[in-house]
């Protein structure tokens, strides 16, 4: 048993009173017999035992009065079963509030969030100065404080960009509570549970710990935009979400000058589903050149944070571009369909040679055909300042392109290692593309080396569908040096990143517990079951009601007992 006041329990030295009370009131009179009243000595012995028994019953009763009116001052705590308030022992509490994008979902006409933080506003106001207490939000940060500095923040907290790893913030939170000398020790998760944050791992919760969790609410349908890549003039947007939802297509729409005065108008439209991606050209010839803003944009559903994606495009001018005569045929071939579709002009920026040695300013070169020439053009690539170099053939095997995806997969049966000097890597260089683990193209600078010839006896590309967009990119992106422009959360915007955060299916009750730290540690409860069970670990009730309710009855029987004695 514990008391809130236990100071006082000093008061319980007045239990003494009553009997110095009756020791002081004890006195013996004098004896003197006359033979007149000797027929009452034995009426008055019998009185005077029936009225040390009565003393002796005052002295009883109002020495367990003071007793216990004393108790019910210092408030004893008493441990209880079920559900129901009450007070509880000091406790070391971790509050998690998951405010990541999915918690702005709305389920049943009520944002997600609004349900967790009245959850959160419920455990806060529960604790006590004895209680040490921290809240953790999806950004990870364990924020300790007064109960009226942490209700302030739950009550100011919104939707955020982060994603929580709920097992390694349930295993953080485990071991700070675990870590404090009090007798409770909880961490409580209040979040929408879902499925793919909680696949993989499982907390390591120490034994004295429990874990209470929200069971999360119904499961809602969701569209969101994962990705979008820009590319030799084309959009492609990824798709994610729940599985239900995959079943029927969606519009995808791209917009193109978002927040620009001057123009804001819907450039183009497809269909996609989750787990898939759609490719909507872009109307470069329509707009100046410069960079503009673009947006994909899907129909409002219940998850509004995943449903557009902001992305960035450059519209340049056409390279303007010259193909030496060992450059190919099928290069020439390239170039020609590149023309026609106003997406370069013939012009000296950059220039396609064979080996030959550089002569623009911007060049892509290709290994020359006769293996006795690639002494000399090494010499001619020295002479450049280029640290690269054609060196010994190589095995034959698939491109990996991550940056470069038309050209991703295909075969090379012939090839020369590129090497490079001691200082490659450094200054801007960039490996493009691999074979076998070994550099395939490698920017550096304004120059980019091929480890084979754009023809068809030494690698399949030429032949794929992906070559004419492969040229286009050489020529108008990769020789220039431009690299996609990555988006960033921050001022004066946020955007809308993992695409985990669009799939709202919640994960079974079992699969969360296991997850949470093991069934035998972890509850994953409904809301009313939920704030039933927070603190019961420790929970106490107060004694103090009863306790006066029993003063009260032995007052009235000292009273009645006192008025008998008189």
């Amino acid at each position: 048993m514990t008391f809130v006041n236990p100071l006082a329990l000093l008061g319980l030295a007045a239990a003494a009173i009553p009997a110095l009370l009756h020791l002081l009131q004890r006195r013996v009179p004098p004896e003197l017999e006359f033979p007149a009243v000797r027929y009452l000595t034995v009426a008055e012995r019998e009185s005077a035992r029936r009225l040390k028994l009565r003393h002796l019953l005052l002295l009883i009763l109002r020495t367990i009065l003071i007793v216990v009116i004393v108790l019910a001052a210092a408030r004893p705590l008493v441990r209880m079963k079920g559900s129901g308030g009450g007070a509880h022992e000091p406790t070391a509490v971790v509050v998690i509030l998951d405010n990541s994008p999915s918690s702005g979902a709305v389920v049943d006409g009520r944002l997600v969030l609004d349900r967790l933080r009245v959850a959160a506003r419920g455990s806060i106001g529960r604790t006590t100065s004895a209680d040490r207490v921290w809240l953790m939000l999806a950004d990870g940060v364990l924020r300790g404080g007064t109960r009226e500095a942490l209700l302030a923040s739950v009550d100011s907290v919104a939707t955020g960009w982060l994603r929580l790893d709920l097992v390694q913030a349930v295993e953080r939170a485990a071991r700070l509570v675990n870590a404090q000398p009090l007798r409770g020790r909880e961490v409580q998760v209040l979040s929408d549970l879902q499925r793919t944050a909680l696949a993989d791992g499982q907390a390591d919760v120490p034994g004295g710990v429990r874990v209470l969790a929200l069971e999360p609410g119904r499961a809602v349908p969701n569209r969101g935009i994962a990705d979008v890549r820009v590319t030799e003039g084309a959009a492609i947007v990824d798709l994610s979400g729940t599985a239900d939802a995959a079943l029927q297509p969606v519009p995808v729409t791209i917009r193109i000058g978002v927040g620009r005065r001057d123009r804001a108008e819907i450039a183009a439209r497809g269909l996609a589903t989750p787990g898939s991606a759609v490719t909507v050209a872009l109307p470069a010839q329509s707009l100046p050149a410069g960079w503009w803003m673009g947006e994909a944009a899907l129909e409002p559903d219940e998850l509004r944070a995943d449903d557009r994606r902001p992305f960035a495009w450059r519209v340049a001018p056409p390279a303007r571009v010259t193909a030496t005569p060992g450059a190919g045929e099928f290069l020439a071939a390239a170039l020609a369909v590149l023309r026609e579709g106003k997406r370069v002009t013939s012009g000296p920026d950059v220039v396609f040679t064979g080996g030959e040695p550089l002569s623009g300013v911007q060049t892509i070169t290709q290994p020359p055909t006769d293996p006795a020439l690639v002494g000399q053009a090494n010499r001619a690539l020295a002479a450049r300042g280029v640290p690269w170099r054609w060196d010994q053939t190589g095995t034959p095997g698939p491109i990996t392109a991550p940056n470069i995806p038309v050209i991703e997969g295909v075969a090379v049966t012939r090839r020369y290692r590129l090497a490079g000097a001691v200082s490659a890597g450094q200054g801007g260089d960039q490996v493009l593309a691999t074979v076998n683990g070994d550099p395939w193209i490698v920017r550096t600078g304004n120059i980019v080396l091929l480890g084979s010839r754009l023809d068809t006896t030494w690698t399949a590309l030429p032949a794929a569908p992906g070559f004419v967009p492969f040229v286009d990119a050489l020529v108008n992106r990769i020789v220039r040096g431009e690299a996609d422009v990555a988006a960033a959360e921050g001022a004066p915007r946020v955007d809308f990143r993992d695409p985990r955060e669009s799939d709202l299916t919640p994960a079974p009750a079992a699969l969360a517990a296991t997850a949470l730290g093991g069934r035998d540690r972890t509850e994953v409860l409904s809301d009313a079951g939920f704030a039933a069970e927070r603190f019961s670990g420790t929970r106490r009730a107060d004694g103090s009601g009863l306790l006066l309710v029993l003063a009260l009855l032995l007052a009235a029987t000292e009273l009645g007992v006192a008025t008998r004695t008189r």
